[in-house]
C-alpha cells in the first residue's frame, strides 16, 4: 500500500496548468482566475458622504456641540460638479469656519469641506428656498467623520483577485465597480465519469430486478463536478466488460479529457477489470491501493494522452472520500491554486483506528463548554452508508501511526 502523502505527491506531480482564456466579466462568474487582476482606478473614485446630512468646513478643528453654520447650497449623489449648487450665489462673507452644505449619501464632498454630520444631529434654524439656510449642529464635530475618502476601498494597483481564486459574486461586484470588463481565466477542466458494475441501474424510474442497485456514484460525481465548474464530457453507467469500457475511454481521450474518474472494479475480484483495462490502454500506473480508509483500493494512472485516471472503489463513501482527498487536490493544482489549508479542531470524543491507515471520517461541528468548536465523529460509518454524510458538516483526518486519538486531540478538518 502507498502512504497517503506519497500517493498525493505522485498525483500532484502530474498536474499541468490548464490553458487560459480571456472572457467578459458577464460570463466569468464561477470561473477561476488565471492571472493577478489589479485595480485600474481608485475606489471610491472621489471623496463622498457616508450618509445624508451636512458637509462642514471645520478648517481641521474640532467643534463643540451647538455650533451654528450657514448652508451655502446642496449637493446630491450624481452631481457632476464639485461645487454645491448655489454655493457662489449664497456666499456672503460669513466666517469661513461656518460654511455648510446640505449633502446626500454618495454625493461628492465639495473642496474645502472636511467632515459630514448626520441629518439626525442637526436642527434647522432657518429654511431657504430649496434647502435649509442656517443650521445648529447638536453634537460635537470632529474633522473627517462620515467621509469615504477616495481610494478607501482600492487604490490604483491594489490586487483585486489573485490567480486560482474563484470568481464569486463578491469578486464580480468588485471588478464591476472598478470598470474591469474582461478577466483572464482557466478553461474548465474536462472530465469523464464511468460508474461500473453489472448490478447498477441508472434509470431511477426502472423497477429493480433481484440483485440490482441504483447508481448513486454517477449522480454524486456529476453534482460535485458541476459545483467545481468542471466540464463533464461523459457520465456513463457501464457493466463490467473491458471492451466497451476501452471504446468509451478512447472516445473521451480523443475529446481532450483532462481526467477520468471511474467507480468500482478496482479491487482484487475476478470482475475487477479496471487495473487491467487501463494497462491495456497504455496507462502508466502511479499507485494501486493506498493506506487509507475508506477507499483503500484506489488506483491512479497516467493515460498516454497525459490525462490522469482515477479508479475509485464502488462504495459511495469511498467515492466521496477518494474524490475529496485525491481528485479535488489535483483539480486545484490544474487551476494554479495553492494546497488547501485545513482547520485544526479538537475531537469531542476518543476515536480508535488501525494505526497503519489514515482515516477520513465524517464529522459534525459541536460547541465546547468553553465556547469553542470541536468535531464529533459520526457513529456507525461504513463505506456503503450514505446517511452519515447527510448529517455531516465536514471531513476530519485521523493520521497514521496511532491506534487511538483521545478526546481533545487536534485533527485536520476540511469542508465536505
Amino acid at each position: 500500500m502507498t502512504p497517503y502523502e506519497e500517493a498525493l505527491r505522485l498525483i500532484l506531480d502530474q498536474a499541468r496548468r490548464l490553458a487560459t482564456e480571456v472572457v467578459s466579466l458577464e460570463g466569468a462568474g464561477g470561473k477561476y482566475v488565471a492571472g493577478r487582476v489589479e485595480s485600474p482606478a481608485a475606489l471610491p473614485p472621489f471623496a463622498n458622504s457616508a450618509m445624508d446630512g451636512f458637509a462642514l468646513d471645520t478648517q481641521g478643528r474640532e467643534r463643540p456641540a451647538d455650533s451654528r453654520w450657514r448652508v451655502l447650497g446642496s449637493v446630491a449623489a450624481g452631481d457632476a460638479g464639485s461645487e454645491p449648487r448655489e454655493a457662489h450665489a449664497a456666499a456672503d462673507g460669513s466666517a469661513r469656519w461656518g460654511r455648510a452644505v446640505e449633502i446626500m449619501t454618495g454625493a461628492p464632498v465639495p473642496p474645502g469641506f472636511d467632515t459630514v454630520v448626520r441629518v439626525e444631529d442637526v436642527e434647522v434654524e432657518e429654511e431657504g428656498d430649496d434647502h435649509p439656510a442656517r443650521i445648529r449642529v447638536t453634537v460635537p464635530v470632529e474633522p473627517g467623520q462620515n467621509i469615504r475618502s477616495a481610494g478607501r476601498d482600492f487604490e490604483v494597483g491594489d490586487p483585486v483577485v489573485l490567480p486560482g481564486s474563484r470568481l464569486g459574486a463578491p469578486e464580480v461586484a468588485a471588478l464591476a465597480a472598478l470598470g474591469v470588463s474582461r478577466v483572464p481565466v482557466f478553461r474548465a477542466p474536462r472530465v469523464a465519469v464511468f460508474a461500473t458494475g453489472a448490478e447498477l441501474v441508472a434509470d431511477p424510474d426502472r423497477e429493480l430486478a433481484p440483485g440490482e442497485i441504483r447508481n448513486s456514484n454517477g449522480p454524486f460525481l456529476g453534482r460535485v463536478l458541476a459545483e467545481l465548474e468542471l466540464s463533464v464530457l461523459a457520465n456513463r453507467t457501464m457493466d463490467d466488460r473491458e471492451g466497451p469500457f476501452l471504446e468509451v475511454l478512447d472516445d473521451v481521450v480523443g475529446q481532450g479529457v483532462d481526467l477520468v474518474v471511474s467507480t468500482g472494479a478496482v479491487s482484487m475480484g475476478r470482475h475487477d477489470f479496471i487495473p487491467r483495462a487501463v494497462e491495456k490502454a497504455g496507462a502508466r500506473t502511479l499507485f494501486h491501493k493506498a493506506a487509507i480508509r475508506p477507499g483503500k483500493p484506489v488506483l491512479a494512472a497516467v493515460l498516454p494522452s497525459g490525462a490522469l485516471f482515477f479508479g475509485l472503489p464502488g462504495n459511495p463513501v469511498s467515492v466521496a472520500a477518494g474524490f475529496r482527498f485525491f481528485v479535488q487536490p489535483f483539480i486545484r493544482a490544474l487551476r494554479g491554486q495553492p494546497p488547501e489549508i485545513p482547520w485544526r479542531l479538537p475531537l469531542a470524543q476518543a476515536v480508535g483506528k488501525r494505526p497503519q491507515l489514515r482515516y477520513f471520517r465524517a464529522v459534525e461541528m459541536v460547541a465546547t463548554e468553553e465556547g469553542g468548536t470541536a468535531v464529533r465523529v459520526l457513529p456507525d460509518q461504513k463505506s456503503f452508508r450514505l446517511s452519515p454524510l447527510l448529517s455531516a458538516d465536514a471531513w476530519c483526518v485521523l493520521p497514521e501511526g496511532l491506534d487511538e486519538l483521545p478526546a481533545g486531540a487536534r485533527v485536520d478538518v476540511v469542508p465536505l
